[in-house]
């Protein structure tokens, strides 16, 4: 193996702060992921994001600053006990963007044995608990699929194989690079140019959206169009599987043979989910759809029991849905206030934890029984009849996303409301809100982006004489 000259650096420039007065503008629960251990323990992680208004003394000058993490925690449904898993780190006082958690993924359903993707600034990386480094200078530049030019590729996401011998780096120009391994130990390069050479001569189009769990090397993609490709061999050729929509999320289900798609489509001018099944591995023209309710929010999260065959659940942003019977008929097994943000179904079992903005919970399939675990901290930015202390826009969520994102914002008073979206060059690329009056309160906007390219976008809200902006990662 190599010697590494790749080092990601950890270090943050020194200032010296003296912290004073913490305002939290806003706090939510999302991305639950679970795990059974070799013993049968259910491991559940979640991020906690929390928005702040943080007013400190820093190199000896007063600053309001706002901060944000977004850490990702352990919690044990067996002891009750929180740890902090990974750190999320915002801005700091030196104006540097920190670190950033952009994935993470266990080795053989055991808590202690990880892999990350991180970045520092225009840094990424990939580590994992035994200390192992990848990491890329931003960006990495390949030739483009299929020509001579030169495309800028951000590691965003990735996947582990099966068996954990191979790491797929996902980025968001429909690319995929893939990298050999043992599953401690991944490969290292002497310089950059090596690791694009690499890159120039592995990368594949389709992006790699999952790996069939039990059945060896079968692969599923999407290009552009977010139409689904499969591949029985990772360098082997990818065929159309199916061309109905843009599919967004697959549910492998315990008989192996069948697989659920999330799906979405574009009808008179508007985007809906619809979702497909096959019962044959995802071939061509195996794919058939299956009714589901009508709903006012869209369907996010389908997931399966890995040991119980045709139990599947879907959930939009308030009600989840279960099947015992591959969807043939399906009843509500829960229904909540706030907005659904995760879900994760114990194998072989009656218990499905499920994820809110404000709560984690247990809920009994049988007896539709609710258990709270978790709650978030409550703000401090709402005054009691319940208008916020002052204007916020909030991250869009999901992010990243595909095609689909929602955007948040809160108002102190009755005012005239711009909100607008820019591409990385400054171009804008789409207007929500045209200088509208909005209500004191808080208000949501839909962004649909299916026209758009993949990449980094900002949306930018002026009101009131401020002016807010954040940023946004669309991945088709």
């Amino acid at each position: 193996m190599k010697k590494c000259l790749l080092i990601l650096s950890l270090a943050l420039f020194g200032s010296t702060l003296s912290f004073g007065q913490t305002t939290i503008k806003e706090a939510y629960f999302h991305e639950l992921k679970g795990l059974e251990d070799s013993s049968g323990v259910t491991h559940l992680f979640y991020r906690l994001r929390v928005d702040e208004v943080n007013r400190f003394e820093c190199n000896d000058k007063v600053e309001t600053y706002y901060m944000t993490t977004n850490n990702v925690y352990h919690y044990s449904p067996d002891t009750s006990d929180t740890t902090k898993f990974l750190s999320y780190m915002g801005e700091s006082c030196t104006g540097n963007e920190t670190r950033y958690i952009l994935d993470y993924q266990f080795y053989s359903n055991n808590p202690d044995k990880w892999i990350s993707n991180i970045s520092y600034g225009y840094v990424f990386g990939i580590n994992d608990h035994l200390g192992n480094i990848l990491s890329f200078n931003y960006p990495i530049v390949i030739k483009e699929i299929g020509g001579s030019e030169k495309d800028q590729l951000i590691p965003d996401e990735f996947l582990l194989s099966p068996n954990g011998d191979s790491l797929y780096v996902r980025t968001g120009s429909h690319t995929n690079i893939p990298f050999s391994g043992n599953g401690e130990e991944w490969p290292v390069f002497e310089n950059y140019d090596e690791a694009i050479h690499y890159a120039d001569s592995v990368a594949i189009e389709w992006n790699i959206i999952d790996i069939h769990p039990t059945v060896d090397s079968l692969y599923f993609g999407k290009g552009g169009s977010g139409h689904l490709y499969r591949s029985t061999n990772y360098t082997g050729n990818f065929k159309l599987a199916d061309s109905s929509g843009s599919h967004t999320k697959l549910a492998f289900d315990a008989d192996s043979s069948t697989i659920y798609s999330l799906v979405t489509v574009r009808q008179n001018s508007e985007y809906k989910r619809k979702l497909l099944i096959s019962e044959n591995l995802g071939v061509a023209d195996s794919w058939s759809q299956l009714s589901i309710p009508e709903t006012e929010t869209r369907f996010e999260f389908i997931t399966t029991d890995r040991e119980v065959p045709n139990q599947v659940l879907l959930a939009d942003s308030n009600i989840v849905y279960l099947s015992d019977n591959a969807w043939e008929s399906f009843n509500v097994v829960y229904n909540s206030e706030d907005a659904i943000t995760g879900l994760y179904k114990k194998p072989n079992s009656n218990l499905l934890y499920v994820l809110t903005r404000k709560e984690l919970l247990e809920v009994n399939i049988q007896t539709k029984s609710v258990t709270s675990l978790k709650q978030i901290p409550v703000s401090n930015e709402v005054n009691q009849n319940g208008i916020p202390k002052q204007v916020i826009l909030s991250q869009n969520y999901p992010n990243p996303f595909n095609p689909i994102t929602v955007i948040s914002y809160q108002l102190t008073a009755n005012s005239l409301v711009q909100l607008e979206v820019f591409d990385v060059t400054g171009r804008k690329v789409a207007v929500l809100v045209n200088g509208e009056r909005k209500a004191a309160g808080s208000h949501q906007v839909t962004f649909e982006a299916g026209n758009l390219a993949s990449g980094v976008y900002f949306y930018r809200l002026e009101t009131a004489g401020q002016t807010l902006t954040q940023k946004m990662l669309l991945v088709k």
